[in-house]
């Protein structure tokens, strides 16, 4: 029987990122899309936040707060920046 492949967290982006998104230069995106996979990778990465189940990521420039949702099977970007 074959090894499967780690299973990857869905990215759903809120509103207020996917605007930020739409105006980040071409290098501001070159940078987000690692760490957006890091945290579908790990949806479990970053520090969590004071309340709630928020959490923020930080990488190479890029900052990202998000919420995983209980099995980890989806994540809830809600802000970035780069």
């Amino acid at each position: 029987m074959g090894k499967h492949s780690p299973r990857r967290a869905r990215i759903v982006l809120y509103d207020v990122a996917r605007e930020q998104i739409e105006t980040m230069s071409t290098a501001g995106l070159d940078r987000l899309e690692p760490v957006l996979d890091t945290i579908a990778d790990d949806p479990s990465v970053g520090a969590p936040l004071k309340h709630g189940s928020m959490r923020e990521y930080r990488h190479g420039g890029v900052r990202c707060l998000f919420v995983p949702t209980t099995l980890g099977t989806l994540v809830l970007v809600a802000y970035v920046e780069a």
